[in-house]
This record gives structure tokens, C-alpha cells and sequence, in this order.
């Protein structure tokens, strides 16, 4: 299990971001209250491991890749990290294909989560993941590569999906996107990337998968005014101290998001404390 060291901040700083409709009198306002960080990730993140023991191919490997959109069909095909798919026109991505041009042995292997079916099996090399005339959304994606290809060079993928526009990267096969929200997916943008060429932690960084899981002293933020905006990345309101602290360590300690810190805050309505939300600091 990660390391995890927490440092209080102290109730200092508000910051005003509204009133919620049911309280229009009494300001709304944010406080910081902490901060987690997860020592191993940051330390494990500075310096590069080992490169591997295989020469590099004459020519870099391109990965290519199209997708099937509502209303459109299959699209043309794109590559290293050009967009696939729509923004800004409400169209859900239903299928996608994807290859990869490379020297090395192996394959690029992806599987999706499609509406009412969930996750697929693993399709690879050009095979279609997803659906086409059955007007079922893509909602998740997980996208990796194996053989030579894998020990030379990492694959990283980014969606954009209904409500949360473009998320953060993710690579080696994590889920990018939502599943249980009922969300779309509505475009993606896919690269491969030298192994250890991307050592710099970037703390602006998106979430990039979200999952809609109830979690102990959870608060329901529509019931008490508090719009989305409000909840930083987390997107989760908690009652009390306790509860975030232990969502916030659940995620840290959480492999499959490689979360490096997060800062949590209070939410306050004059002087009555409303809740505690969470803002996580991803890599890449």
C-alpha cells in the first residue's frame, strides 16, 4: 500500500464561487481544509526506470484509428493523438477501430463499455470494439499493447464524454470515460509515446475515468443545493471529515488511478457547514 502523508492547512483562504437557489441570503463558500499526498508516486515519478532491453525500430510506430458516430457512420481515419469523433454536437461515439503500424512484435488491444452490455471482450488490430445500427453508446474505453511493442512504448488515450467534455489521460489499458452515469462518449484522441518520456508530473491534470459509486457518509449535492461546479474533480459531497478522508485515501492507495495528492476542502453556507470535497492531482 502507498504511503500517505496528510497535512492539515487550516480553515484560512475562503473563496466565493455563489449562493445556491434555497439559500440566496447566506453566500456559499469554499474553504481549504487539507491536503493528502502519496509520497510513493511522487518519488517513483522523478526518475525514469531502466530503459528496456530491446534496440528501437528504424521507424517510430504510428498508431491509427477511426470511430463509428451517431448520425455520421464510420469516420476517416486518424492518427497520433488527432481528434476521432465530434465535440460540441451531442453525437454518441458507437464503434471504434484501431491499429498500430510498428516494427516491433505485438499488438494494440482495446475493449469498450457500451450501453446495456458493459464491457466487451478485447479486440485488437484493426477488429471492431462497440456496436453499429443498434444506437447504443460508448461510454468507457481501455486501450493497451503487448510484446515488443509494450516494453518499448506506452499508448495513452484521452476521451471526451457527455458533461465532462475532454478528461485526462490514460494509458496501459486503464478505463478512460464513465461507466453507470450513462454518459457518452463523443470523441478520443489516441498516441504512443517512447517509454519514460513523460517523467513530469503535470498537477493540472483531469480525472479520467469516472465511476458512479456510492461511498459511506456520501451526501446527495442536488438535495442540498450544491451544483457540480462546487465539487472540484471529486464530484462527491461528504458529510464530514472522516468520510472524505477515507474516500480520498481509497482512491490514493487506488492503482488503477494513480492519483499523486489531492486537496480537500469545506463547503459552507454562512456559517453552517454543508459538506467536505475532494480535488485530485493526476500524472500525464
Amino acid at each position: 500500500m502507498k504511503k500517505v502523508r496528510l497535512l492539515l492547512l487550516g480553515l484560512v483562504g475562503a473563496a466565493i464561487f455563489g449562493t445556491t437557489a434555497a439559500h440566496a441570503e447566506e453566500e456559499v463558500t469554499i474553504t481549504p481544509y487539507g491536503n493528502f499526498e502519496s509520497e510513493s508516486v511522487l518519488s517513483d515519478s522523478v526518475e525514469p526506470d531502466a530503459a528496456p532491453a530491446i534496440s528501437r525500430a528504424a521507424a517510430a510506430p504510428e498508431v491509427t484509428y477511426r470511430t463509428h458516430v451517431q448520425d455520421i457512420g464510420w469516420q476517416g481515419w486518424k492518427k497520433n493523438a488527432q481528434v476521432s469523433g465530434t465535440s460540441g454536437q451531442k453525437k454518441r461515439l458507437e464503434a471504434i477501430q484501431l491499429k498500430v503500424n510498428s516494427g516491433y512484435t505485438g499488438d494494440i488491444q482495446y475493449r469498450t463499455h457500451v450501453q446495456d452490455i458493459g464491457w466487451q471482450a478485447w479486440k485488437k488490430n484493426g477488429q471492431t470494439s462497440g456496436t453499429s445500427g443498434q444506437k447504443k453508446r460508448l461510454e468507457a474505453i481501455q486501450i493497451k499493447l503487448t510484446g515488443q511493442l509494450a516494453q518499448v512504448y506506452d499508448v495513452f488515450y484521452r476521451v471526451h464524454a457527455q458533461e465532462f467534455g475532454w478528461m485526462g489521460w490514460e494509458k496501459g489499458g486503464l478505463p478512460a470515460g464513465t461507466s453507470r452515469y450513462s454518459y457518452r462518449l463523443e470523441a478520443i484522441e489516441v498516441k504512443l509515446v517512447p517509454k519514460k518520456n513523460y517523467v513530469t508530473i503535470n498537477t493540472s491534470a483531469k480525472t479520467s475515468y469516472r465511476e458512479n459509486k456510492k461511498y459511506a457518509g456520501e451526501l446527495d449535492p442536488k438535495k442540498l443545493g450544491v451544483p457540480n461546479s462546487y465539487l472540484k474533480n471529486g464530484l462527491k459531497l461528504f458529510k464530514d471529515t472522516k468520510s472524505v478522508e477515507a474516500f480520498a485515501l481509497s482512491v490514493l492507495n487506488d492503482k488503477n488511478r494513480k492519483a499523486v495528492s489531492c486537496d480537500i476542502y469545506q463547503i459552507r453556507q454562512g456559517l453552517k457547514t454543508i459538506g467536505y470535497t475532494v480535488d485530485f492531482y493526476f500524472p500525464y
